[in-house]
């Protein structure tokens, strides 16, 4: 019996992910999702709201901005919540395919497949492009994008057929 596989992996790189994350689209992930009610979703909510950023260059300050996008980067809670506000990624991912890897925003898709039967490959990347195309539509609904310059396809073949 042949059981030779081969790896078909997707590098997923999310645009100014941290930056696009909409606070009231968390708020509502936090609570249906993962069950944060009451005063931890208004600490939550009180952390979010009411933010605001200027820019200092050269001794010159700019007005004063507010932010009602994104979670605060360099933050402990940054990645965390980007996290909570992605996890209907992994919820897509799981429809389609058997592996997947993320943090934060980054994202690796795993299928392998039998590369000796043509079969096997056509449904290995049918597969990957009916979850990548699902993940396009929740990530336009949920205000993400999808950097397609910087998301990489790779084959990867141990024992060097391709």
């Amino acid at each position: 019996m042949n059981s030779q596989r081969v790896t078909l992996l997707v590098l997923l790189d999310l645009s100014a992910a941290f930056d696009t994350v909409d606070h009231e689209i968390l708020l509502s992930r936090l609570f249906s999702s993962f069950g944060i009610r009451g005063k931890a979703l208004e600490w939550f909510s009180s952390y979010l709201s009411g933010r605001s950023q200027r820019i200092v260059f050269d001794g010159v300050t700019s007005d004063s901005c507010d932010v009602r996008f994104g979670v605060p980067q360099g933050s402990c809670l940054g990645p965390l919540l980007f996290v909570m506000y992605a996890s209907k990624l992994f919820e897509i991912v799981q429809a389609h395919l058997p592996d997947a890897h993320g943090f934060a925003d980054d994202t690796q898709l795993y299928l392998s497949f039998n590369p000796n039967n043509p079969a096997h490959q056509t449904e290995a990347v049918s597969a990957m492009e009916g979850c990548i195309s699902d993940l396009r539509k929740w990530m336009y609904q949920d205000k993400l994008k999808l950097n397609d310059d910087k998301t990489e396809f790779l084959i990867i073949d141990l024992d060097n057929r391709f």
